[in-house]
Formats: structure tokens, sequence, C-alpha cells
């Protein structure tokens, strides 16, 4: 069983000591902020060995580690609920400490596609791949992302 932890619960997703795997999948996100590709820090979601949240980054590669029990199987993991986790706000006028310029545009692919709507809700399945660009400069978005094996 987990053990509780101090950290607060994010969007219904608490923070325990062990890791759940009967839910288990990876997601991709990348950022291009002022024409400049960033991923999420290492670390997101892990509070040393008192903390692992069910969505969390190990290193700085862009991966979104899903790790839940069993009774979230039917739960959509959001990259609202990683930015939450993250404790950085994500809308259409503001990337965590990005806040856009009226001269700015978000532009928003899910899986090679464009996305309009709220960033917030995109729904993370496994190997969801995320690019949030914030622009000018527009640059090309990465094309797809190949999975390292075993993941």
């Amino acid at each position: 069983p987990a053990i509780a932890s101090p950290d607060p619960t994010v969007n219904g997703i608490p923070c325990a000591s062990n890791e759940q795997l009967a839910v288990h999948y990876h997601a991709h996100l990348t950022m291009i902020i002022d024409g400049n590709q960033t991923t999420l820090p290492a670390g997101v979601g892990i509070n040393g060995s008192t903390c692992l949240y069910w969505l969390h980054v190990h290193s700085a590669d862009g991966i979104i580690h899903i790790e839940a029990p069993a009774a979230s199987a039917n739960r959509k993991f959001t990259l609202g609920d990683v930015f939450g986790i993250w404790g950085r706000p994500l809308s259409n006028t503001q990337v965590g400490s990005t806040v856009l310029t009226k001269s700015q545009k978000l532009e928003m692919w899910v899986d090679g596609k464009p996305y309009t709507g709220d960033p917030s809700k995109i729904v993370l399945g496994k190997y969801t791949q995320v690019v949030l660009e914030v622009s000018p400069p527009e640059v090309p978005p990465p094309t797809n992302y190949v999975f390292p094996s075993g993941l």
C-alpha cells in the first residue's frame, strides 16, 4: 500500500511513496518558446523518495510517465494535469512562465495534427505526442518522436 505524502493532491492525483503500475504508458511533450525547443524539466512530479505523482517526468527528454492504479484505468489524464503537478499555468495565453503578448500566438499539434482547443484539455494516451509552440518566430514542429524501446 502507498504511504500518504504531505504533498498536495493535484486534480485528484495524489502523491505517494511508491509507483502505481496497473496503468502504465507514456506520452511526449515538446515546447517551442520564441524559436527555442525545450522540454519539461527532470523531476516534475517527483519529490525525492517520499512523493511520486501518477504523472511524472524522470529526465528532461520530454517523456511523461503515466503510472496509475487500476481504479484509474478509465481516467483521461491531460496535459493540464501535468502542468498542475508542475505547478505552472497552461492556457491559450500562457505556457508555464511564458505569458503570450499580443504579437504572439500559441500553435499546437497532437500526434502531428493541428489542435485548436484548450491546451490543458489535451488527453494523454499511449504514445501521444504534443507540441506547443509560442511564436514568432515560427519554426516547423518536430517530426514524429521515436520513443525508446521498452517504453
